[in-house]
């Protein structure tokens, strides 16, 4: 009887399969597409950005490896341990240590900030071979670097072959530098690091930062799904073995797949909104067939009913019409469904998803068992809907002039106080601003007494505290009116680094470099005691002055000055300078990020003497910078047999920097 009273309505049964089956076609397209984008990510995460399924780091790793690697590194040992424990489980591939870390690139004169990845290029290959992303990138050879694409523009786009300079901080806080070919390129996958993305041997790295410690461990398994149960097995086995030292994670880890998790937290909330939409339009429909049907059929109702038809049996047919047009549409859907996936795989085509850098091969995937779950819970749906309605609707208890009740009333009013509080400032002392001028020259006495202007030479003995480890380098020093020279005496084996302070420019060379390499403002940042500091810096030169105002600083009476960078090559974005009233030598710097933050401290001693045109005057003996976030993190500066010194000026010379 539901099928004779389907066909009897063909136009408003069609007109109902068109809108169920649209509905349902949508749903079903779309768990194909998200499906799809699902896949890519994953897939950009594990492959393109070399995470594999499974990592292993020191405790509390993810979190702390950019701030402090040589602490939250493996050495060989744990390495060794990770390695044997991970091929002993099932559902393992292949397993690969990994360094990561970040610094300047250079060449051709064009510097760039970079993220790099050091991978074993074997591992990098078959891990690359197993991706389902559409073009595999340039293979990573033993000694050179693969760039991306956006990188290589804003060095100015090297040539393939043409030596590429790394520079950045070993892991005991000094100056490094290595020089490789540039050998291709490939892409992050993501667009927020697509033009800081490098990728180099993992030895070859592990040079640049002067260490044998990797950040990770990497394992490549069978298949992702098996990634959580594999992690919990490896995180036991390596808890036994060493309680409280390892922490493994997934590639959906949120440090890990950052990418994949916010992306698929964002697009899981749109298709939870879109099929809510789509599902309730599919109600409404039918409930409006199904009412409709009651209104147009009322005289067949009342000859069931005189028959002895009873009301639940009325509505029950009136429910499995609804449920055959329902499966009518989804019949249609499902393989209407099927061959437009299809269609779109023989295109081949591409399409750019959001925040991925790299387009990919556009292939919906909707699981058979996924399709029938969605028609199944439709249905069960609908056939609700249309029971609620067909029983309301038979009941005849139907009020044309009822009220309406909403669904969800939104209380949408909110009071918002804001509160101001008027802080007053007022000067602590009523005097006047000196001028310019008057500033420059309290910051050239200043300079001087540290060796910012005059010719020169001490020994400087620089000893770094670290939660890593504690380290000693003295230097030879000589200056010249603002130029100079600093040579590595220890430890050995970094003697014959030298560091170049010339005509506002910075450059560091060390045996086995072709040519120096250019320090960047920002490389000079490097350490607690920056390499601009390991040599004497003009204040007057090159920051303005702005005055602040009087203050003391450990009992001592202090002209408060603001001093801003007033050129590209100036160390530091600010500093807040103190100079002693009596002496205008500086008691105390506040260093400032460019969001005018503190992040380091220095105070100074002059403990030792100079002669300066026949007068002996105070000059620096001790400088210390501590890192103000990090308290532990310090350099003390010795200045040891300071005297006047007459160097010539080719002994500030790039040209012969080299030969030296």
């Amino acid at each position: 009887m539901a099928f004779r009273n389907l066909y009897r309505d063909q136009r408003r049964t069609l007109a109902t399969v068109v809108a169920v089956g649209a509905g349902l076609l949508a749903v079903l397209l779309f768990f194909g597409y998200i499906r799809f984008v699902e896949g890519s990510l994953a897939s950009v995460v594990i492959y393109r950005d070399a995470n594999a399924h499974v990592q292993v780091y020191r405790k509390d790793g993810p979190e702390q490896l950019a701030a402090t690697p040589a602490q939250y590194s493996l050495d060989r040992q744990e390495q060794r341990t990770v390695h044997e424990l991970a091929q002993s489980l099932p559902h393992f591939r292949r397993v690969s240590d990994q360094l990561v870390g970040v610094g300047m690139v250079n060449a051709g004169g064009h510097n760039a900030v970079f993220l790099a990845r050091g991978i074993d290029p074997a591992f990098e290959a078959e891990l690359q071979a197993d991706s389902r992303l559409a073009a595999p990138p340039a293979p990573l050879s033993r000694d050179g670097l693969l760039l991306t694409r956006q990188l290589q523009d804003l060095l100015g786009a090297p040539a393939k072959g043409s030596d590429v300079q790394l520079f950045g901080a070993s892991y005991v806080n000094r100056l490094n530098a290595i020089e490789a070919p540039l050998t291709g390129s490939f892409s992050t996958g993501i667009e927020a690091i697509e033009d800081k993305g490098l990728k180099a041997p993992l030895t070859l790295l592990q040079s640049l930062y002067d260490t044998d410690a990797v950040s990770r461990v990497v394992v490549q398994l069978d298949d992702r799904g098996n990634a959580a149960a594999y992690r919990d097995a490896l995180a036991a086995r390596l808890e036994r073995q060493a309680p409280g030292r390892y922490e493994v994670t997934t590639w959906n880890h949120p440090q890990i797949g950052q990418l994949y998790v916010s992306f698929m937290g964002f697009f899981n909330m749109v298709f939870a909104f879109t099929g809510t939409v789509v599902f309730v339009i599919s109600l409404t429909t039918i409930q409006h067939t199904v009412a409709m049907n009651v209104a147009d059929r009322t005289r067949e109702i009342g000859m069931l009913r005189a028959m002895g038809f009873s009301r639940r049996k009325i509505a029950g047919l009136f429910v499995r019409e609804s449920v055959l047009t329902t499966l009518i549409a989804a019949c249609v859907a499902l393989g209407l469904a099927y061959l437009v996936m299809y269609g779109i795989l023989l295109t081949h085509m591409q399409t750019q998803l959001p925040r991925i850098a790299e387009p990919v091969q556009l292939a919906l995937d909707l699981p058979l068992s996924w399709a029938l779950a969605t028609i199944v819970v439709a249905t069960l749906g609908i056939a609700l809907g249309a029971t609620v309605t067909a029983r309301k609707r038979i009941g005849g208890k139907v009020l044309a002039d009822g009220k309406s009740v909403p669904l969800t009333r939104l209380l949408t009013t909110t009071a918002c106080l804001v509160l101001t509080t008027l802080l007053t400032i007022g000067h602590a002392h009523a005097e006047d601003a000196p001028s310019e001028t008057v500033m420059r020259d309290w910051l050239r006495k200043a300079d001087l007494a540290r060796g910012g202007w005059g010719s020169y030479k001490w020994a400087l003995s620089i000893h770094t505290e670290d939660p890593a480890g504690a380290t000693t380098t003295t230097y030879d020093i000589a200056v010249r009116d603002g130029k100079a020279l600093a040579r590595t005496v220890e430890p050995k084996r970094y003697q014959g680094e030298k560091i170049l302070i010339a005509s506002r420019a910075m450059w560091y060379i060390k045996p086995g470099l072709r040519k120096p390499v250019s320090i960047s403002p920002q490389q000079r940042l490097v350490g607690e005691a920056a390499n601009g500091d390991i040599a004497a810096t003009q204040y007057a030169r090159d920051y303005t002055p702005l005055f602040v105002g009087s203050t003391q600083v450990n009992g001592v009476d202090c002209y408060k000055l603001k001093l801003n960078a007033a050129t590209p090559g100036a160390t530091y974005e600010g500093i807040v300078y103190y100079l002693d009233k009596r002496s205008l030598m500086g008691v105390k710097a506040d260093f400032l990020t460019a969001s005018g933050m503190v992040f380091k401290i220095a105070t100074f001693e002059y403990g030792n003497k100079v002669k300066v045109n026949g007068r002996e005057q105070p000059f620096v003996s001790s400088m210390k910078i501590v890192n103000a976030n990090f308290p532990d993190r310090y350099s003390q500066l010795q200045y040891v047999q300071v005297a006047p010194s007459n160097p010539p000026d080719s002994l500030f010379a790039l040209d012969t920097l080299m030969t030296m």
